[in-house]
């Protein structure tokens, strides 16, 4: 069953129901990216109900200081991001593409424009190493307050 058909607008999850549906290594990961927002940033998940016909349903964000570290879409398996990335910040963000894996440049290479702001990612998480590439684009963002491996 389709995540927003679980839990329709009415019925908010848990953070546990979260963890559930998402499952085996993602729901490891999932656990391991709450931890860290935690731990470097000192921010705790918010949880907002969307209509948008891409991605409909209860979804997370991280913010601090003004900044959104995107939003995340549970998944079976895993989870999506949608993240922007301030055409501000661009010499930073290509500074870290040699760090990222092949994957991730390419997400960013072929990012959309988002309202002439920023690019755009919509990405899924689902290994570790994805994980720790969106982790270095939340450094571009903003610097973490404590250091804090994954």
């Amino acid at each position: 069953m389709e995540w927003c058909e679980l839990f329709p607008k009415t019925h908010q999850p848990s953070y546990t129901e979260i963890e559930n549906y998402i499952g085996g290594t993602g729901e490891t990961l999932w656990k391991a990216l709450v931890d860290y927002m935690d731990k470097a940033y000192a921010v705790k998940p918010k949880m907002t109900y969307s209509v948008c016909s891409g991605k409909p349903g209860w979804n997370v964000k991280f913010q601090k200081s003004g900044q959104a570290f995107g939003t995340f879409y549970p998944e079976t398996g895993g989870f999506s991001v949608l993240m922007v990335i301030s055409y501000k910040l661009n010499a930073e963000a290509e500074a870290i593409l040699p760090e990222l894996t092949p994957e991730m440049r390419e997400h960013y290479k072929n990012a959309g424009d988002f309202m002439k702001v920023g690019k755009y990612m919509m990405f899924r998480i689902e290994t570790k190493e994805i994980l720790q590439d969106y982790i270095k684009f939340c450094h571009v963002k903003l610097k973490p307050k404590n250091e804090v491996s994954v």
